[in-house]
């Protein structure tokens, strides 16, 4: 894991080298074990180092053994042993023991298609002197963020948004862009809050070269053809797969862990780590002084109890968790779509003083159908699912519902994404892509991405190892979810694997008090920066819609919680990104 900066055109090497130092410490959490740079004529690639893999030898960049192709990464490639094998059987030499020489050696063998080689979670790019482009790799689901901008006439990237910044790139805001966070709590891709920075979108590469950069899609989830097969053989071939992805994600030089929720998911998850570990795993969960801790934290001491790790667990109530905002929102780069990642930062500094790497069971409901939502359009009802549009609710429609999304302008025009998709695709299997394509990536990802590595944590998900998903996704929709019953597949499962009280507990997210919250302390915090007069000069919302919508809630008729949350975060964006507060200066109320 690391944080990856790059810059092509720069003009002035003095200028690009003073410029990568300052992106570079804008993202030191990423990668505090070291520093390295690549300095070619008119190429700048920079990297920050968290030692997972080869903690002597990995340093960065890392080269092919005729010092042509240089390669920076952030990511885990968990076929590396494997690759390495044929790779050497081909000829190629290595020098490390790192999964960042795979890279370097594979693009020699396999020029573009090296992704599809690959295993993994990452954000790369390999510097080619022969051809004299840069090639920029983003894996397939987005697991690792990568942004980039053009400045002039240079092309800039970087693993976080800051880092750009730092470069030069103008904290402008994107107004339609503002109208996508109003309407979805997030920002899809390849859009950003800032004018000028895109994201590269997941599963796609992008070529620069004096012809300029250019995207290309290529990898996407395909749902067919289907795979048909019976519940009993279908879970055993699953089973396999995903102890098979555990495997691979426990192969770690420094010591791992895993959060536990003590849902069926995240219980399974634990349950081939516990087998497969020569000691006891340490386990990490999160949980507040009121609102569902006590049933949450207390299944996942089951799950502990039940496979005897080293458990460790954190409460957190609404003063520390406001405390914790600014600090949240600099590492976030974006508003905070959702509320459980400021308690996800807090657990990984906690998990930070244990492990170097943690399992995770995101994902898990998007691949395998886990949520009661998927189940109701299933009996007939409208499609539904994982977004809540802040325009729903009773006054919603003043937070941004006249807004609209004009085309992307930028260099590229993307894919329209999952409204795309053919038109055979079942009715389960478009809401599971929408949700996976969109939410999954666009927000939940990049929030665990951002809040681990704010604590030099690296966070794996065996659920969205590629592999185990293109099996599900070509599973018969029933073997998912029907109109009676979701998570069919990891539900018989889990059967075979967990104690009985752990099987039945219903899917369910964390889920922060914010409702009571902010009609306590929280809520006469939240009204004084809401209402300032910094907040009313930019206008966000109109003061008097504001207002309203602090009233309807502290009056308790209604819950808006999550939509004063989403404007109390763009606030403390705002104040930080766009008028350049210090985070530790933004004091909440």
């Amino acid at each position: 894991m690391c944080g990856i900066c790059g810059v092509w055109g720069a003009t002035s090497a003095d200028d690009a080298g003073s410029r990568m130092g300052a992106m570079l410490a804008s993202v030191a959490h990423r990668g505090p074990d070291g520093e390295g740079h690549l300095s070619r004529f008119g190429v700048e690639l920079g990297v920050r180092r968290l030692a997972v893999i080869d903690l002597g030898g990995g340093s960065q960049p890392v080269f092919n053994e005729a010092g042509t192709v240089g390669v920076v990464f952030d990511g885990e490639i968990y076929n590396f042993p494997e690759l390495r094998t044929r790779l050497e059987a081909d000829g190629h030499r290595f020098a490390t023991r790192s999964d960042t020489e795979v890279l370097a050696h594979g693009y020699e063998q396999w020029g573009e298609d090296l992704p599809h080689e690959l295993r993994g979670m990452f954000a790369f790019a390999i510097w080619d002197s022969r051809a004299n482009r840069l090639l920029v790799v983003r894996d397939r689901f987005g697991k690792k963020p990568l942004y980039w901008a053009r400045l002039d006439d240079e092309v800039v990237f970087a693993s976080e948004i800051k880092a750009l910044l730092q470069a030069g790139v103008p904290a402008d805001l994107d107004d339609d862009a503002l109208g996508a966070y109003l309407a979805l709590r997030y920002v899809p891709a390849p859009r950003t809050l800032f004018r000028g920075i895109r994201q590269l979108e997941p599963g796609h590469l992008m070529v620069i070269d004096v012809d300029g950069p250019r995207e290309r899609r290529w990898w996407r989830l395909d749902y067919g053809p289907k795979t048909h097969m019976a519940l009993p053989q279908a879970a055993e071939r699953t089973e396999q797969l995903l102890r098979e992805s555990v495997a691979l994600r426990m192969r770690s030089d420094v010591p791992l862990g895993c959060f536990l929720s003590g849902d069926p998911d995240s219980s399974t998850m634990l349950s081939y780590a516990a087998e497969l570990s020569d000691q006891p795993v340490s386990t990490f969960s999160v949980g507040f002084e009121e609102g569902w801790a006590t049933d949450h934290l207390g299944h996942a001491q089951l799950a502990s109890d039940a496979f005897g790790t080293r458990h460790h667990e954190l409460r957190i109530g609404p003063t520390p968790f406001l405390d914790l905002l600014p600090q949240a929102v600099w590492h976030r780069d974006e508003p905070l779509a959702d509320p459980m990642e400021i308690p996800l930062m807090a657990l990984s500094r906690m998990a930070r003083e244990h492990v170097t790497v943690v399992l995770s069971d995101l994902g898990s409901d998007e691949v395998f159908a886990g949520h009661a939502g998927y189940r109701a359009p299933l009996a007939g009802g409208r499609l539904g699912g994982g977004t809540r549009l802040l325009r729903r609710t009773p006054v919603g429609r003043m937070f941004g519902a006249s807004r609209t999304l004009r085309p992307f302008d930028g260099a590229h025009e993307p894919e329209a994404g999952v409204n795309d998709r053919p038109e055979h695709l079942g009715r389960l299997d478009a809401m599971l892509a929408r949700d996976l394509e969109g939410r999954l990536v666009d927000n939940r990802l990049i929030g665990v991405d951002k809040m681990t590595m704010a604590a030099s944590v690296e966070c794996r998900m065996p659920f969205l190892d590629h592999v185990l998903v293109e099996f599900v996704a070509r599973l018969p929709e029933h073997l998912k979810a029907t109109s009676l019953r979701t998570n069919v597949l990891a539900r018989h499962i889990a059967a075979q694997r967990l104690p009985k009280a752990l099987r039945g507990r219903s899917k369910a997210d964390p889920i922060v008090p914010l409702a009571s919250w902010f009609r306590g302390n929280l809520g006469d915090r939240a009204e004084r920066m809401l209402l300032s007069d910094r907040a009313r000069r930019r206008a966000f919302v109109p003061e008097a819609e504001t207002r309203a919508a602090l009233a309807v809630h502290r009056s308790g008729r209604h819950d808006l919680g999550l939509e004063l949350w989403s404007l109390l975060t763009l606030e403390v964006w705002a104040r930080i990104f766009l008028e350049g507060d210090d985070p530790a200066d933004v004091v909440l109320g």
